[in-house]
């Protein structure tokens, strides 16, 4: 099974990069072949991205995030996923272009890099922590996708403002639906992050030996969580504007890049497998 699995990491990034070139053709020139193909390559994708998944945890006999790279590719599979479910319900698929370029990239690094850990953390094959870390994931997947948002939203925002009415506000939603996305987005991370955080507190007690209060991925993460709290509550109660939120989660996202990267490879203590 380690064959297939080498195999897929060519496989998955020429897969990914096929898709992006798909949805490019379809936001960039409406292309007829795209709009009939998009759909059905995006649920291939995802489909054989979920399969690498299952046969790297039956080959290593551990939830695939003992290493960065391999929490890349779990965090590309959780954005993508979830896009596939948005786009599901919305129908809107000239977003995709700039979502599935962030897996594409994810992914890639993953492919390039990743290997089979030597040694890792029981806990990686352990139920309660699997759901733990399934559902921070899914917080930064949902978290991630509200930060592209934003990003369009400012985009077309600008453009309309200087009354450029060129590709982006011929394809993108209207100004109310995008920040909509944002907003949504933005709520279904922080609830996932809640329950992972939650869920990681729970199992503290079961690693032993370390200042866990002052682990730097735990404190990068609470600020993230505070971001995005805030960009949830401030927009819901206290009138925030979609422009105060679309920046907000941009830098949220930020942070939560930073934990990802530089804390992971740099700052890592008790949490260097995730």
């Amino acid at each position: 099974m380690a064959s297939g699995i080498q195999a897929q990491n060519i496989i998955l990034p020429t897969l990914y990069a096929l898709l992006w070139a798909d949805y490019a053709l379809l936001f960039f020139r409406n292309d007829p072949f795209a709009e009939r193909t998009a759909k059905h390559l995006l649920r291939i994708t995802v489909g054989a991205h979920a399969i690498y998944l299952v046969m790297r945890s039956m080959t290593y006999h551990h939830f695939p995030i003992a290493t960065v790279f391999e929490a890349f590719s779990v965090l590309a599979f959780s954005v993508i996923a979830l896009y596939l479910i948005i786009e599901s319900r919305i129908g809107v698929r000239t977003t995709g272009f700039f979502i599935i370029g962030i897996v594409f990239v994810f992914q890639t690094i993953s492919s390039a890099f990743v290997e089979a850990p030597e040694s890792f953390s029981d806990l990686l094959w352990e139920p309660a922590f699997i759901l733990h870390v399934t559902t921070a994931l899914l917080g930064y997947s949902g978290m991630a996708i509200s930060a592209v948002y934003g990003l369009l939203y400012l985009m077309l925002f600008y453009d309309i403002k200087k009354h450029r009415f060129g590709l982006i506000y011929k394809q993108l939603p209207s100004l109310e639906v995008m920040s909509s996305f944002t907003y949504r987005s933005a709520t279904l991370g922080l609830v996932f992050l809640t329950i992972g955080m939650v869920g990681g507190l729970a199992l503290l007690v079961r690693v032993p030996g370390t200042s866990w209060i002052w682990d730097p991925k735990l404190m990068v993460t609470f600020v993230a969580w505070l971001i995005y709290g805030l960009c949830v509550a401030a927009s819901r109660f206290w009138g925030w504007s979609a422009k105060r939120v679309a920046f907000t989660s941009i830098a949220g996202f930020a942070i939560i890049l930073f934990s990802l990267v530089v804390v992971n490879l740099v700052f890592t203590r008790f949490h260097e497998f995730v």
